[in-house]
């Protein structure tokens, strides 16, 4: 057996993923006697990649081995695991997404998981993947294809559905191990603000049980020896909530009043969503319908030219850091695993370490199918994610979940085909979609506007 394993990164350029699996790959002892594979379509976005990992390879003294190419199939012999990080024009299409949305009465803050957006990255980023998992079927049919690209339930259950000979399964940087156990003792007041990981035989008292779909996810369960601390957590949200309003509150859609909207899901259902910023877009009473006012106010739009502004600067700074204009001891210094190769890491060494994974139930939630596709806390070896029990999930976010997981579904259905009707049906199931009209109409612009960048077999 290999000593570290071959890592491709299929997006080396990723916003959220380019730096992050650098250091990694570097800083832990099980990866850096591996093989780093970065791909980007684009020649300029590659030579800036590899000359951060050489940067950083040569600061740190060690490291993988690193290769790199414009053209995947190059790289992909003998993986062991395939990392898609991908996505194109990212902000130009997910703004696109939302004005037409908006238009017909749909809001959406982060609109590249639930809504037409969530519905229309999805054609757009499915497709590539599962040409990527052709390549991974003949050049690395043992590798691990790992999707760390958005809506990740839907690219998940594209590659579990229409490739299930591919071992596949999908992540988001939300419920990243072992942080989060770490937070919420921090929320409830078990630890101190300043802890940077939770002591073993503290952990050890954590029940906690977090579940649901990507970006609608719900911590229902939170028990520290023995006794319910979620009155606590609603407290800790609650004096969240009052602060937001002592200042002004952002102008950021994703991020704007996010404890006020988290607890009135608490209050509504006794569960906290773990993901607000995403979940606030999930449900149609914080679009805004109907008389009365909405609490705390209806979800304003994702701004597209902030998330473009933001992507700019932090590539500006790799390559700064490519340069050597930026200091590598400060970038080792300020940096963290990020959650894939954490996760590789734990699977290639044995470590034995727990994550959140999305892949299929298997039982975990005892009132939904064993093949839903659900975020959930998985033992992790080189066999695959194997899902820890959780229970029953509670009603009303039981329902929102069903009706999320059809959306998504329908979504892969309709990718599959590039069937107009089926694309209907995952559009009406939507949960914030509620115009039939409007669906077809939302469809038919963002079809035209998108033209350049989805199958020519949508206009057939």
């Amino acid at each position: 057996m290999k000593k570290g394993p071959k890592v491709v990164v299929i997006g080396a350029g990723s916003y959220f993923f380019g730096r992050p699996v650098i250091y990694n790959m570097i800083h832990s002892e099980i990866l850096r006697q591996g093989t780093l594979a970065l791909v980007d379509t684009n020649p300029a976005v590659l030579d800036t990649m590899m000359k951060l990992a050489r940067h950083a390879k040569e600061h740190a003294g060690y490291g993988p081995e690193v290769i790199g190419s414009t053209d995947r199939c190059e790289v992909l012999k003998d993986a062991d695991f395939v990392v898609l990080s991908f996505s194109f024009r990212n902000a130009y299409y997910r703004a696109i997404d939302t004005r037409i949305a908006l238009k017909y009465g749909v809001t959406m803050c982060s609109s590249d998981t639930i809504g037409p957006g969530g519905i229309f990255r999805a054609m757009r980023e499915l497709p590539e993947a599962l040409r990527v998992a052709d390549d991974v079927r003949r050049l690395a049919p043992e590798a691990w294809v790992i999707n760390f690209i958005n809506p990740t339930s839907v690219m998940g259950i594209g590659l579990m559905r229409l490739a299930p000979d591919i071992k596949s399964f999908a992540l988001c940087d939300g419920n990243h191990e072992p942080y989060v156990r770490t937070m919420f003792l921090q929320n409830i007041g078990v630890l101190p603000e300043d802890t940077v990981l939770t002591p073993p035989e503290v952990d050890a008292k954590l029940d906690m049980a977090i579940a649901g779909v990507n970006h609608c996810t719900w911590l229902f369960r939170l028990n520290y020896d023995g006794v319910d601390c979620l009155p606590k957590l609603r407290a800790h949200v609650a004096e969240q909530a009052r602060k937001e309003y002592e200042t002004e509150p952002s102008p950021k859609a994703k991020p704007r009043l996010n404890a006020n909207y988290a607890l009135e899901f608490m209050d509504v259902y006794g569960a906290y969503p773990t993901a607000v910023s995403h979940t606030k877009e999930y449900v149609p009473f914080f679009q805004g319908y109907g008389v009365t006012p909405t609490t705390p106010e209806p979800i304003i739009p994702f701004d597209g030219y902030n998330r473009a502004d933001e992507m700019a600067e932090a590539w500006a700074f790799t390559e700064r850091l490519a340069n050597g204009e930026e200091s590598m001891k400060e970038f080792f210094e300020k940096s963290r695993g990020d959650h894939a190769t954490d996760i590789i890491e734990a699977m290639w060494g044995g470590l034995g370490k727990k994550f959140y994974i999305n892949s299929a139930n298997r039982g975990a939630v005892t009132n939904l199918p064993d093949d839903a596709f659900l975020e959930l806390r998985c033992d992790l070896t080189m066999e695959g994610p194997k899902p820890l029990k959780v229970g029953a999930m509670p009603r009303g976010i039981l329902g929102l979940t069903q009706q999320v997981l059809d959306t998504h579904e329908l979504t892969v259905e309709a990718i599959a085909s590039c069937d107009h009707r089926k694309l209907l049906q995952a559009m009406v199931t939507d949960p914030i979609v509620n115009n039939i009209g409007d669906a077809r109409m939302i469809i038919k612009e963002l079809l035209e506007a998108e033209r350049d960048h989805l199958p020519e077999e949508w206009y057939k």
